[in-house]
């Protein structure tokens, strides 16, 4: 589907640009090269929102607890998108964007492959196995992170300056795509798989059938992810061979202190990446447990003990698919269009479901706000946004049963905004320092790694992962705080003295 969006596409801008050869968005004899990086787009959506999931596979799996399963988080986000921004943008900077590419992808595909001595040493020791795991997440994401960097700045390259933007617009719609489709390989290539039996049950095992247990388990986590990595490896084969415009920054120079002395002085900015920071953490926070929490809130384990010892998975789907009427209504369609392997199996895959319709309201979101910024300001829609997610976040930990839930849901719609807008704010007026400063607002993503942290901290010291929900909820206040406060004043500034953009 997302392919033959971008053939349309592509197909009506070859003729709206027939006129005005200048300001094609995409120039002649680069169709190909173009569709392949908007692949890219797609491809690293996948891993992201595929490995949200995995905190609640591995606590299933494993045993293990909040905290340590929030370690996937820290290797995502801080150890791999944090630590390899920098030396990804040096690498960029002194060969081109194709190289960057090939490197990103290549690492992202080492990064799947090292899941199999992963899933080989869990077999003598599980939390050796998990120590491997989280390495090879730590390369997965730091190919991520070097692909992301090099594809968004080689799609603006490739083309006009004056269609820079749209480009990168439209090759940016693909990743929500594949966000889902992330959170749907999880669904039926993994979750569906788990074992249903508890924590306390596997306990009772005996060693030998609990090695098995999880070894059937883990192969089928590890397969999925190794076949998106032979997949990865076919898409970097084809842009290697691939002719592709060789294109790389032209200044090398660099002027780290003189620039960071500039920002530090620059209040928007320093709110603005703290704010980013708080985001970027409250959007992973509220992704990584929602499988959790809604386990919790809706008694998914009681729900399939109450069917009965050893129920069938014809009884499982029955019993799971009409809890409350939204997702019984999505089960409904799902069936009606073929796609019954996305019919819940066991409570992790039902938990699921809430994270696939959360990304639905997150895309509508995006262009629901996208259209009302043609009337309202960016800093407006952005200060109500937050104070509903506080409102939201609040009801997501004092209601009950399918009223949390849905609040859950709903603060995903006022995250579709926050990223772009806060960037678009937080940079404003940096002129020459604009580059670093961007870079300053993509290394934020490490809040991604703290907060969730701390919220599986939260979630083992009171038992309950509802109200570990505080976590992104005060960071909501921040972001807040930012839009209604700090983006205001500079807003103020900016229009007592135009020329004073870059000063505090």
């Amino acid at each position: 589907m997302p392919m033959l969006i971008l053939i349309g596409y592509v197909s009506q801008v070859k003729l709206a640009g027939n006129n005005m050869e200048n300001h094609r968005i995409i120039p002649k004899g680069i169709v190909f090269p173009f569709i392949l990086l908007c692949s890219l787009f797609f491809a690293w959506a996948i891993p992201n929102n595929l490995t949200d999931t995995m905190l609640a596979a591995f606590k299933r799996i494993m045993s293990l607890s909040d905290t340590k399963t929030a370690w996937i988080q820290v290797a995502c986000y801080l150890l791999g998108y944090g630590c390899f921004a920098i030396p990804g943008a040096l690498f960029i900077k002194r060969t081109t964007y194709k190289s960057g590419v090939l490197l990103g992808l290549g690492m992202y595909a080492t990064g799947t492959f090292l899941f199999y001595p992963a899933m080989l040493i869990s077999r003598g020791s599980t939390q050796f196995g998990f120590v491997m795991y989280l390495l090879a997440i730590v390369m997965l994401f730091a190919g991520l992170s070097i692909l992301e960097t090099s594809a968004n700045s080689y799609v603006c390259a490739i083309g006009p300056e004056s269609t820079a933007t749209q480009r990168l617009n439209f090759a940016q719609s693909f990743n929500p795509f594949g966000a889902i489709s992330g959170v749907v390989i999880s669904q039926v290539f993994i979750l569906s798989k788990l074992s249903t039996m508890t924590a306390t049950q596997r306990a009772a095992l005996t060693p030998n059938e609990l090695v098995r247990i999880q070894g059937q388990e883990l192969r089928t986590l590890t397969f999925t992810y190794m076949i998106i990595g032979i997949v990865m490896v076919a898409l970097l084969t084809a842009i290697w061979l691939t002719r592709m415009p060789p294109l790389k920054e032209d200044d090398k120079r660099l002027d780290f202190v003189g620039t960071f002395r500039r920002l530090r002085k620059n209040s928007n900015y320093v709110w603005g990446v703290i704010a980013q920071f708080f985001y970027v953490g409250a959007q992973i926070a509220v992704w990584s447990f929602i499988i959790r929490y809604v386990m919790q809130q809706m008694k998914l384990d009681a729900v399939i003990a109450e069917i009965g010892p050893n129920p069938t998975t014809a009884e499982i789907i029955a019993r799971l698919r009409n809890l409350e009427p939204v997702a019984s209504g999505f089960y409904k369609f799902v069936e009606w269009i073929g796609l019954t392997p996305l019919l819940p199996r066991t409570a992790e895959q039902a938990g699921a479901t809430y994270y696939i319709m959360s990304l639905i309201l997150f895309v509508i979101g995006r262009f629901v706000c996208t259209g009302l910024m043609r009337f309202i300001r960016p800093r407006h829609l952005l200060s109500g946004l937050g104070i509903l997610a506080v409102v939201l976040s609040m009801i997501t930990i004092y209601g009950t049963g399918f009223l949390g839930v849905y609040a859950l849901m709903g603060i995903s719609f006022c995250m579709s905004l926050m990223f772009p807008t806060i960037y678009g704010l937080g940079i404003e007026g940096l002129g020459e320092d604009t580059k670093i400063g961007g870079s300053g607002m993509i290394m934020a993503i490490a809040g991604a790694a703290f907060l969730t942290q701390l919220q599986g901290i939260v979630s083992d010291q009171s038992g309950s992962i509802i109200y570990a929900y505080w976590v992104p909820a005060l960071a909501f206040v921040v972001i807040t705080y930012y839009a209604v406060v700090v983006a205001r004043k500079h807003q103020l500034r900016k229009l007592s003295a135009p020329g004073a953009w870059g000063q505090s």
